[in-house]
């Protein structure tokens, strides 16, 4: 019983800090989306563009031709 109450209050304490974790965080997502709303969006078309560069080098990669 003792074992199940100390489990349950570390579980308790767990999700407290997970909660506040993520409420602090969507919290400075919203700071920073309403600050810097042209700059978040810049950096997520690089990473798009980053993304399918990568994509490209690794499909010519698997068909290049080792006689060549």
């Amino acid at each position: 019983m003792k074992l199940e109450k100390k489990r349950s209050s570390s579980m308790d304490r767990i999700i407290h800090k997970l909660q506040s974790a993520q409420k602090k965080a969507h919290e400075m997502r919203e700071l920073v989306s309403s600050n810097q709303p042209h700059q978040v969006a810049k950096s997520s078309h690089k990473t798009v563009s980053l993304i399918k560069t990568c994509n490209v080098r690794f499909l010519t990669g698997c068909f290049t031709c080792p006689a060549f």
